[in-house]
């Protein structure tokens, strides 16, 4: 068998109703920080740095077909966060308006987890690692 390809991590892109709202929703909601704005192949689009990562936003072009947010689905379902301190951070995300969806929990003697949902249905997961 031949070696692994070398990835390293690019984006993560976010498809949006609402450009402006889900830009507000990470600046101000989760604290991302706005990289640029720019435009992709004919729509406006927002590039954000959160945790290090790049969250690239844009709403549907002319003629691209997106289903509704809503029901659960096969296929990518969340992304996750590194957090030091889950119950000051939902607490924190909770002050600004963030939707907490599952409460922290104690996942696994090592880890303890929560969710928040932001704007599209959009779920991301916050990971406490435990001592």
């Amino acid at each position: 068998m031949s070696a692994a390809p070398g990835y390293e991590f690019h984006h993560i892109h976010v498809f949006c109703s609402d450009l402006e709202a889900t830009a507000h929703w990470f600046i101000e909601g989760v604290g991302a920080t706005l990289v640029g704005r720019g435009e992709s192949r004919g729509v406006p689009s927002v590039t954000l740095s959160l945790g290090g990562a790049p969250v690239l936003l844009r709403p549907a072009r002319e003629g691209e077909t997106l289903a509704e947010a809503g029901a659960r689905r096969f296929g990518t379902d969340h992304f996750g966060l590194k957090v030091a301190d889950i119950d000051a951070t939902v607490a924190e995300l909770r002050s600004r308006g963030v939707q907490i969806e599952v409460e922290p929990w104690d996942f696994s003697p090592s880890m303890r987890i929560a969710f928040i949902k932001g704007p599209d249905e959009v779920r991301i997961e916050l990971v406490q690692s435990l001592p």
